[in-house]
């Protein structure tokens, strides 16, 4: 009987009452004005998913449910779910999580929550994750990463550099300063290898007390989270969060915004509390403190256009900093029309990276791409793994990327250098 009386924990949302009061809440302050939609780059490309059908659906859901409860309409059909009835899996799995919709509502409300909740639910519950997502999280759940790479193969980025881990600089009754993030992306994607190498270069150029985590490092767990699996999300963040507090770290660099956002922002609700800055923040302290003398060298008379990372802009308001480290630079900056907190996304966020892509009219990474490409620009620079990947096979696909290169802030700091 007692065993009976157990409630079974349920992990996200089939139906609205698995929804919290805030999302039901914002189904009705929703007035249908379809901002969100206008700019959602799955919708832009022609995929399912509309943030304004989100909100209808819900709202319509919750009247069918509360005519039935209130004896209106007893004939409603319980298995007309949220869901897949009201919205299909297709919709939920187009959404890159890059918050386009929440900037733009007039009402401040968060369509991309309800999402998530539903994607949560699809993936644990259901089992519903994509072939290749799922393999990227068992990777994550086994390696310590989304790649099929052993642990112990995560600092060989470092060969060559004179870079210390934390564990050597505690044998030796040491300090750091900051511990520097590298993040799977950094220590294990070929492109961004060479943008974590260049920061290096930077660090040691500056004499800046630092270490790295080496094989004790794990994937920060953002992956899994937004793809919806939950359990190893916390499980990474937790085995993470253990290490850190371990090594005392209290400020903590990174390249990767999906990693700073997750430590910076989700970590201390799992007792991990840290200073995090991001390298496009670091890079900008540096220069305006006269740390780092820019010469004129090969990028004079170049014309560069900054993409934004979402989890950078609108996740965490910084426009400025990597704005600031361009225009220390002898060349010349173009803005695309859609920029700042009205960037249009990559297109790798929320897990899309690791999974095909929705069917639609176009990638959204080939959208980004034109835009770029129509500012005339000679360099496209980013500031994170995801976008540098989506860039580059952007320029691939165009057939431009002998005339447009693709660069992260870090490696064009470091050009401007000569390291």
């Amino acid at each position: 009987e007692a065993v009976a009386d157990v409630e079974i924990e349920r992990f996200g949302a089939k139906d609205v009452k698995d929804l919290s009061w805030q999302s039901l809440m914002d189904a009705y302050t929703c007035t249908e004005c379809g901002r969100c939609t206008a700019v959602c780059p799955a919708n832009i490309t022609g995929k399912l998913l509309s943030p304004r059908k989100i909100m209808m659906d819900t709202r319509d859901r919750i009247e069918g449910v509360g005519s039935q409860l209130l004896g209106i309409n007893i004939k409603a059909d319980e298995n007309h779910t949220l869901l897949e009835y009201y919205i299909s899996k297709e919709e939920i799995w187009a959404c890159t999580t890059c918050n386009a919709c929440t900037n733009e509502c007039p009402v401040d409300i968060d369509q991309v929550s309800i999402i998530m909740e539903l994607r949560r639910y699809f993936y644990l519950e259901e089992a519903g994750c994509t072939g290749t997502l799922n393999a990227a999280i068992t990777n994550i759940e086994n390696n310590g990463a989304p790649w099929q790479f052993s642990m112990e193969d995560r600092m060989l980025w470092a060969e060559g550099l004179e870079v210390s881990t934390m564990a050597s600089q505690l044998a030796q009754g040491k300090k750091p300063e900051y511990l520097f993030w590298v993040g799977s992306a950094g220590a294990f994607d070929d492109r961004y290898k060479k943008v974590t190498r260049e920061f290096v270069k930077i660090l040691n150029h500056l004499n800046i007390n630092y270490s790295v985590l080496g094989t004790e490092e794990s994937d920060s767990g953002d992956i899994a989270r937004r793809a919806g699996n939950e359990m190893v999300y916390q499980m990474q963040a937790m085995m993470n969060i253990e290490v850190l507090n371990g090594y005392e770290v209290k400020k903590i660099i990174t390249c990767d915004p999906h990693d700073f956002n997750t430590i910076k922002n989700e970590y201390p609700d799992l007792d991990g509390n840290f200073e995090v800055i991001h390298h496009s923040q670091f890079l900008q302290q540096m220069i305006s403190e006269g740390s780092l003398s820019i010469n004129d060298g090969i990028l004079k008379g170049k014309k560069i256009t900054y993409h934004d990372p979402c989890y950078l802009g609108r996740g965490n308001k910084e426009y400025e900093a990597p704005r600031s480290v361009l225009k220390a630079l002898p060349a010349k900056n173009i803005e695309m029309g859609r920029n700042k907190q009205f960037a249009l996304c990559c297109g790798a966020g929320g897990g899309q990276m690791f999974k095909e892509a929705e069917k639609g009219d176009k990638e959204i990474f080939i959208e980004r791409t034109e835009e770029a490409i129509g500012t005339g620009c000679d360099i496209i620079a980013t500031a994170c793994p995801f976008c540098m990947t989506m860039m580059t096979d952007g320029l691939k696909y165009k057939n431009k990327e002998e005339e447009v290169k693709n660069y992260d802030i870090a490696e064009l700091v470091s050009m401007s250098l000569s390291l």
